[in-house]
């Protein structure tokens, strides 16, 4: 899907944000013993991408599906507010956890930070995909229909 004006910055958040689940599994593969200079960079970028990608989801996607036909998209966008408070408690300890294992302090095991590690990135991913389907899906298609 190639980003529209409307969505371009959120679909580049989204890249981004997969790009650095990308490296979280790269260093959950290296554990007990990853880049230390990787963990810290990755735990400086996470919070703020996860931060900057839940205000444009609230800025293009809400919108989109606010303004559909369809009642119940107001669940989901209920349901997607509740995901960020999730998503950025779990953002917050993963890099705590990056940053502890960097300076060989981390009170957890590595299959502990590994387990943290892979939670979150394969919840990200799921987060992303799921949400590009619905922007796919409320864009209009070549034919300019949707699914409003």
């Amino acid at each position: 899907m190639l980003p529209n004006s409307r969505t371009g910055p959120l679909e580049r958040s989204y890249q981004q944000l997969l790009d650095l689940c990308d490296v979280l599994e790269a260093i959950a593969d290296s554990l007990p013993h990853p880049d230390a200079g990787l963990c810290i960079t990755t735990a400086d970028a996470l919070e703020p991408l996860v931060e900057l990608t839940h205000v444009l989801e609230e800025e293009v996607l809400f919108p989109i599906l606010a303004a559909s036909s369809r009642p119940e998209l107001n669940q989901t966008v209920a349901r997607l507010r509740r995901e960020h408070l999730s998503d950025m408690a779990t953002a917050g300890e993963v890099s705590d956890a990056l940053r502890a294992v960097a300076s060989s302090s981390s009170p957890l095991s590595p299959d502990a930070v590994g387990y943290l590690l892979r939670s979150f990135f394969d919840s990200m991913r799921r987060h992303v995909y799921g949400e590009l389907e619905l922007i796919e899906l409320f864009l209009p298609d070549r034919d300019g229909r949707t699914i409003n």
